[in-house]
């Protein structure tokens, strides 16, 4: 993402026609979407152009990013605590969800009368 769309993490420094990344920030604090080998991977990423970082509040902008990595999407117990709770393990359905947790961005639109 970064060497090839040349995607920036800092807001600022978004180009007219650049791709602003806000989950580079995340992966760099060692957050992710992914475990594997108690290693955390952010795979899952939501990318967008410069427009939604203009302070015209007009239409809608970037407010923030996260990771929606809540206690029911989480592994509670076992070898896998803390990982996300899969929908599938050793072929067996286990009432999961994903073996990634899901990303989100929020956008903000002033509402004039």
């Amino acid at each position: 993402v970064k060497d090839v769309l040349k995607a920036e993490r800092k807001r600022q420094k978004v180009e007219l026609k650049g791709i602003y990344n806000p989950m580079e920030n995340m992966a760099k604090k060692g957050l992710g979407t992914n475990a594997y080998r108690d290693g955390w991977s952010l795979f899952d990423q939501i990318l967008f152009t410069q427009p939604l970082l203009e302070k015209d509040y007009s239409s809608y902008r970037f407010y923030k990013a996260g990771i929606f990595n809540k206690n029911y999407l989480t592994n509670r117990k076992g070898r896998w605590k803390g990982y996300p709770f899969r929908s599938f393990a050793d072929g067996t359905f286990t009432n999961g969800f994903s073996d990634h947790f899901p990303v989100y961005v929020t956008l903000i639109k002033e509402i004039t009368q």
